[in-house]
């Protein structure tokens, strides 16, 4: 039978995981005890995306399998999912609360009053969810990162004012609204103060920090401001930006600070300029391919990601040719590739001539071939190398240029190594130990 403790299952992207961990250090803070699964445990919480048909699938399965393994768990379901269906969320077994992304900072407060509750108990779940785009200000979570991890996600900022056909997230996410640049610092500097070595900047639309603000700033501002007030910083690393997003002063600073990973996930979606049109994205392929050889060419040795998406409504086999062909040509390290999935209420969920799940799905396993092989080669050109990685933990650690590493047992989590590369292991790198816990400054 579980005991008085409880367990966070994130999912969706690293802002998701971020306000995951801020929970999770409420109920610390609160002296509630983690399980070590969601089988084990009296309150789970489940935060949730909605990004794709497959995510919304994933979090109903997740949770059923929950109540039937886990007949005593009492069930919170929060984030993007809750916040569009949370009718349809609260139908699912064992669920107590629906708490969409309008109400997240309650979560902490039932999860506490569920695990002081004597009795389990069934019933209809209550809801707490309201208009998302009530929300003007992004208000700070008041709580680290959970401690004993090696890197910490930090978001900076929510929502997004854009208005791409395909996606469902401004609905569930609001207005774009930023953190203050002061909180955002102090926040770092009681991170490190705590031991982590990484910092990561998180957002739904990082690129547009600080638009919002009455005085203008932005997000080379904000990397600037906490490189210099915060010297014990020793890597800051950048979620997703947006192409058009990805400043020459920010690759610059990437190319000039080695406190700055050198890494960029730019979301490509397709290298269709047709297909861009309808998703109504802002850029052209040409732009897109010219941004990754000039970042290449800035940072050599740089990890350049991209998400991209098949099978969008009307996408034809030379379409299709055109990204594949892109991708081949610019210098992508990896790829998160994904299949069109209609989203309720978007203006793509309207649109003709679909392409069937077979066909994308055969595109979407092209492409992962084609990436996997650039991936080896860029990999490959690092055997021999020294490089410096973070030891995550007991025999896996993380490059700058974001490659996994596989690094000797002996080496201690959340210390600095400096590494020789001996080969490929998987899909990252072996390496030998040379020296430890050396300062990146």
């Amino acid at each position: 039978m579980p005991g008085n403790n409880f367990y966070i299952a994130n999912f969706g992207c690293r802002a998701a995981q971020s306000e995951g961990a801020s929970i999770e250090q409420e109920l610390l803070d609160s002296d509630a005890r983690t399980a070590t699964s969601p089988y084990e445990a009296r309150v789970v919480v489940v935060n949730s995306c909605t990004v794709t048909a497959e995510a919304d699938r994933e979090i109903r399965q997740t949770i059923r399998r929950i109540a039937s393994r886990n007949p005593q768990a009492q069930i919170i379901v929060t984030g993007c999912y809750a916040q569009r269906a949370p009718e349809e969320v609260a139908a699912l077994p064992h669920v107590r609360y629906v708490a969409g992304n309008s109400h997240k900072p309650l979560v902490g407060r039932l999860a506490l009053q569920l695990l002081n509750e004597d009795d389990f108990t069934t019933g209809r779940a209550e809801i707490f969810c309201s208009s998302i785009f009530l929300e003007k200000e992004l208000k700070p979570g008041g709580h680290l990162g959970s401690g004993g991890r090696t890197r910490a996600i930090v978001k900076v900022q929510d929502g997004c004012n854009a208005n791409c056909s395909f996606c469902i997230i401004p609905s569930v996410r609001g207005r774009s609204r930023s953190m203050d640049p002061r909180i955002v610092v102090d926040e770092v500097r009681a991170l490190t103060e705590r031991g982590y070595k990484e910092v990561v900047f998180s957002g739904i639309h990082l690129g547009t920090y600080g638009r919002d603000f009455h005085a203008k700033t932005s997000l080379f501002d904000l990397i600037r401001k906490s490189l210099t007030e915060v010297p014990e910083l020793q890597r800051l690393r950048l979620s997703s930006i947006e192409p058009l997003e990805v400043t020459p002063e920010i690759i610059g600073l990437v190319a000039e600070e080695n406190r700055m990973a050198r890494h960029f996930h730019i979301p490509l979606q397709s290298g269709s300029r047709r297909v861009l049109r309808e998703m109504r994205r802002p850029y052209t392929p040409e732009y897109y391919a010219e941004l990754a050889r000039g970042i290449r060419a800035s940072v050599p040795d740089a990890g350049v990601g991209a998400d991209v998406m098949v099978g969008f409504p009307g996408e034809t086999d030379a379409e299709f040719s055109e990204t594949y062909r892109l991708i081949e040509s610019a210098p992508l390290t990896y790829l998160h590739v994904f299949s069109y999935s209609p989203r309720p209420g978007t203006p793509a969920s309207d649109m003709p001539n679909l392409v069937p799940s077979h066909v994308a799905q055969f595109r979407a396993k092209a492409l992962r071939r084609l990436i996997s092989q650039k991936n080896e080669t860029f990999r490959s050109g690092m055997i021999g190398r020294t490089l410096d990685v973070l030891v995550l933990q007991p025999e896996d650690a993380l490059s700058t240029n974001f490659i996994r590493v596989h690094v000797p047992n002996d080496c201690p989590s959340n210390v600095w190594m400096r590494v020789q590369v001996t080969g490929l292991a998987g899909d990252g790198l072996a390496a030998s130990k040379i020296t430890t816990a050396h300062d990146t400054n």
